[in-house]
């Protein structure tokens, strides 16, 4: 089965809608979990803070001396792993060299309670500090204590860290399982399309093997449609084969009856004049009718010969000026003057017989619906040359330009007369087999527009083709 060219849009669609969710849930489980985590951190980090500040006001003396202070220092870092700041009036006792008043804010300086403490966070020299402030009960010794965030903060940098980098990873590998689901989602819509592309390609035997999911009545319908399917176009086949062969048989077993009743006619015509004049208008019109079934014989015999594929095309250069000047010259219709109008004269790879039969049809045609003014044009286009037939008829309706090359085809009753209606399917078959086309159009003004088409050629081309 030959593979279909999905569009990947839905496939996109649903592998975002995977992506979406799980970015969305990955990304608020990761937020709410450094939150809440951050949140619980930072409170131990205070309630640490505020236990070792209260221990430290309950064992500080009243009084401070810098022999006292270093004491109570070493107790203090052996106690917590906490930096000092001890000020008695303008005194400023301090166990880092880098910290002093001047890193206290002022908030925290003015009105210490005593027994108790204040807390506020700091920055020195880039590193962040918790500072809990407070005095001794009865003393004038105002303390600060400054805890280190730096520990707390690089745990909470890692933890933001590990949680991004889950989050990526949980986004990846949802756009790659969405990707899969979509795939496999699809797959039966894809094997769909192909078997549909196989039948319109005429690989009727084409099926849908069962998926063994919910797809399988999708499956079971679209084989019974494509047996039917087959089925139908098998009768018509049979149908179109049996009429081609039943008018291939007989136009073949009335040719050997025609042509006595043709040689007949012909002898009752050299004998019109002898003829009373009552037998002799009979005898016109048997001869006039004799005439027009050996034309749709002759007619019946070409199209079952290119129908069977007997027909070949011998390809050569020709000058669509002269050629058409021989066409015209060969036809007789209603009129002996068709005019040519100037254009350019240039050649053209065809048929020189099929060429002169698509072109007599095409002014047979015209002169026979369009009021006896008919022109002929030659115009280049693009690669190939155009030829135009114009008339001034009533021109071609919608379903006449539909249907005007189909066998048998006549147009409304403005239109008919005693044609046929095998003349321009025969043009349209002798032009498909030289490498041209046939289009018929209304031209402005009124009236219809029939343009042969053909490839243009060089001296000392030449070539076959077969239908």
């Amino acid at each position: 089965m030959a593979g279909a060219a999905l569009p990947t849009r839905f496939r996109s669609r649903l592998t975002a809608a995977f992506v979406l969710v799980a970015s969305i849930a990955s990304g608020a489980l990761a937020l709410g979990s450094y939150l809440t985590v951050s949140r619980y951190r930072n409170h131990v980090f205070r309630e640490h803070a505020t236990e070792a500040a209260q221990l430290a006001l309950l064992s500080s003396p009243r009084e401070i001396s810098l022999e006292v202070f270093e004491d109570i220092l070493g107790e203090f870092q052996r106690r917590a792993g906490f930096e000092t700041v001890a000020v008695v009036g303008d005194v400023t006792f301090s166990s880092s060299s880098r910290l002093g008043t001047a890193n206290i804010p002022l908030s925290l300086r003015a009105g210490l309670p005593s027994g108790a403490t204040r807390q506020q966070t700091v920055t020195v020299e880039g590193e962040p500090f918790l500072v809990a402030a407070g005095k001794p009960r009865a003393s004038e010794v105002a303390l600060y204590l400054f805890f280190s965030r730096d520990e707390l903060e690089e745990s909470l940098r890692f933890l933001r860290n590990v949680l991004s980098g889950g989050w990526l990873v949980a986004v990846a590998a949802a756009a790659a399982f969405g990707d899969y689901v979509a795939r496999r989602t699809l797959r039966p819509v894809r094997a769909a399309a192909g078997a549909a592309t196989d039948l319109a390609e005429g690989l009727l035997e084409t099926r849908m093997h069962p998926q063994g999911d919910e797809f399988d009545a999708w499956s079971d319908s679209f084989n019974r449609m494509a047996e039917a399917l087959e089925h139908k176009i098998k009768e018509l086949s049979d149908a179109a084969e049996r009429e081609r062969r039943f008018t291939a048989d007989v136009a073949h077993d009335l040719r050997t009856p025609l042509t006595g009743m043709s040689s007949a006619a012909s002898l009752l015509e050299d004998e019109l004049p002898q003829l009373p004049l009552a037998a002799r208008r009979i005898t016109q019109l048997l001869i006039a009718d004799v005439r027009r079934l050996e034309t749709l014989v002759l007619d019946l015999l070409e199209l079952a010969h290119h129908d069977v594929g007997r027909e070949t095309a011998h390809l050569e250069p020709l000058s669509i000026r002269e050629s058409l000047q021989a066409a015209v010259r060969s036809w007789h219709g209603d009129s002996a003057v068709v005019p040519i109008t100037d254009g350019e004269d240039a050649w053209v790879l065809a048929d020189r017989a099929r060429f002169r039969s698509v072109v007599t049809n095409l002014l047979s045609n015209a002169f026979r619906h369009g009021g006896g003014v008919v022109e002929v044009a030659i115009r280049p286009d693009a690669d190939s040359m155009a030829i135009d037939v114009l008339d001034r008829g009533p021109g071609l309706s919608s379903r006449d330009l539909d249907s005007v090359f189909d066998r048998f085809y006549k147009g409304d009753p403005a239109r008919t007369g005693t044609g046929s209606g095998l003349g321009l399917a025969i043009a349209w078959e002798n032009a498909r087999l030289q490498g041209g086309i046939l289009e018929a159009a209304n031209r402005e003004g009124g009236g219809a527009r029939f343009t042969f088409r053909l490839a243009r050629a060089t001296r000392g081309e030449s070539g076959e083709l077969a239908t």
